[in-house]
């Protein structure tokens, strides 16, 4: 998993991203300067979190996600499933999971009521 640390940077000096992209990839995380989630910063304002085919979705730390808005896509309907498993428990504010033939969007105080 990469982008996780310049989105806690962030974080840690007061500012909350309004969205970040929660990429799940059918391959290993790009470490290239351009393609690089820890570097998108340099590039465009929007945070990005690569997830790679060496991660397990079962044991991803996405506490820097907490109550923000996450879009998640990927294209292996399994793999995104399991990480949107693991990241409702981090409490997002909302997720809208997105991929080549499906669509969901999540928040969690609409969807317990």
């Amino acid at each position: 998993m990469r982008g996780q640390n310049a989105i806690l940077q962030m974080r840690m000096g007061g500012y909350r991203p309004a969205l970040v992209w929660l990429l799940v990839l059918d391959s290993e995380c790009p470490r290239r300067r351009h393609l690089d989630a820890e570097t998108t910063l340099q590039e465009s304002p929007m945070p990005e979190i690569h997830v790679g085919m060496e991660d397990n979705p079962a044991e991803l730390d996405l506490r820097v996600l907490v109550d923000l808005t996450v879009l998640l896509q990927g294209m292996d309907r399994n793999r995104v499933r399991a990480v949107f498993t693991r990241l409702k428990s981090f409490d997002p504010a909302r997720v809208v999971v997105s991929g080549a033939d499906f669509f969901h969007d999540y928040s969690p105080q609409k969807d317990s009521a």
